[in-house]
């Protein structure tokens, strides 16, 4: 049995509000967003660990990040197709094309030194390394990596200002499996933190893809099964309905078929863009450690000892236990219990607590897994991670 929550002590663990997918920079929007203002609207929100995922540049945000840091000296490499550019990077002297561009864009040039991006980041807030990463050469695939320091791409966004079409490419311009390697590589604690495929739905993913994914290392961690800002551009007909999924923004269904073939997979909310400067958002998980600290917060991604969630202000999680012959939830309220099974929903319970066993007196060895949804009056919608048995997925009579 693989239960990433056997090490919880659930009376006196810890809950840090988290989430791997958060973008408080948006440089293509115009009059581009303040991030000071996106980050106070996390923190409003609830938010203690973030590990900012921004992309253009795909490169971490830390309370000394500066804009010029991305403009005036680039601390990682650049490519000129295919030809490696050194780093540091000075746009100003690699943008020879100035006359080109556009009044609007050209004006900007020659870039100066910037302010901090984050001029006033709470004490009580804890930000860790992270990022978007995207343009493989081999796949559509998006990921982010909590607590990975990998850089790739470049502050271009959109093109604007010619990088792309002088053939400097805008994301990590290699193979999944290269930027993978290097954003393990990259790791700052040895036994947290991990990789987690985006939006895979919205993405256009196979199944077999994303298993192929999750099976190049342990520390391939899982997929986002909620993203909040695609469910808002699918609500608005920015974007189609996803195939196969319930709702707009969910990959629950993708999550099963995952889960069913015997293949860990974490699930993860996220709110995406939708961290917007005023206004509500959904996707958050909840991790569950000893103490408030960077290393556990990480190390709590790693073990799966987390639930998501869509608010954080609803109805959670008192206890959850699982042995051979039961499974057991206690909430600190009234919600809709479900347990899935093996792709199917075995048992639905409303109450503060519930319970499941394997019908007939069997043992969940004959199991693959287990995994429990709540929800309540409120709007709140729980998902645990899943447990892992290795059985033979074959359910016994319903």
């Amino acid at each position: 049995m693989d239960n990433p929550y056997d090490s919880v002590v659930w009376p006196t663990v810890l809950r840090v509000p988290s989430t791997p997918h958060l973008h408080l920079h948006a440089p293509w929007e115009e009059p581009p967003l303040s991030p000071q203002r996106r980050l106070d609207n996390a923190y409003r929100g609830g938010l203690r660990h973030v590990p900012v995922s921004n992309y253009y540049p795909s490169a971490p945000c830390s309370a000394a990040t500066r804009q010029s840091d991305f403009l005036l000296r680039q601390a990682w490499d650049a490519r000129c197709r295919g030809v490696v550019v050194p780093a540091p990077v000075d746009w100003n002297d690699r943008i020879t094309w100035a006359a080109e561009l556009p009044p609007a864009v050209r004006h900007q040039l020659p870039f100066g030194e910037s302010g901090l991006v984050l001029p006033q980041v709470p004490a009580d807030l804890i930000l860790s390394p992270n990022a978007e990463h995207h343009s493989f050469t081999n796949s559509d695939c998006h990921v982010t990596c909590p607590g990975s320091d990998l850089c790739s791409g470049n502050f271009d966004a959109r093109g604007r200002f010619g990088l792309e079409a002088h053939g400097y490419p805008p994301g990590y311009g290699g193979t999944w499996q290269g930027g993978f390697a290097e954003l393990i590589k990259h790791l700052s604690t040895g036994d947290g933190g991990g990789i987690i495929i985006a939006h895979p739905t919205w993405s256009r993913l196979t199944d077999a893809a994303v298993i192929e994914m999750l099976a190049f290392d342990p520390r391939v961690l899982g997929i986002e099964v909620y993203n909040d800002g695609v469910a808002a551009g699918i609500r608005a007909g920015y974007y189609p309905a996803e195939a196969g999924e319930p709702d707009p923004g969910f990959s629950t269904h993708l999550w099963d078929r995952v889960l069913a073939t015997g293949q860990r997979c974490l699930g993860f909310c996220v709110p995406d863009h939708s961290v917007a400067e005023d206004g509500d958002w959904l996707g958050r998980i909840v991790l569950l450690v000893p103490a408030f600290t960077e290393a556990c917060c990480l190390r709590a991604y790693r073990q799966g000892c987390f639930y998501a969630c869509l608010t954080g202000e609803g109805v959670r999680v008192v206890s959850f236990s699982v042995d051979e012959q039961r499974a057991s939830i206690r909430l600190s309220g009234h919600a809709r219990v479900r347990f899935i099974a093996d792709g199917y929903e075995v048992a639905a319970v409303s109450g503060a607590q519930a319970n499941w066993s394997v019908p007939g007196g069997g043992d969940m060895s004959e199991l693959t897994y287990l995994r429990v949804e709540v929800e309540d009056d409120t709007g709140e919608r729980l998902l645990l991670q899943p447990v892992m048995f290795g059985g033979g997925g074959n359910l016994p009579e319903r």
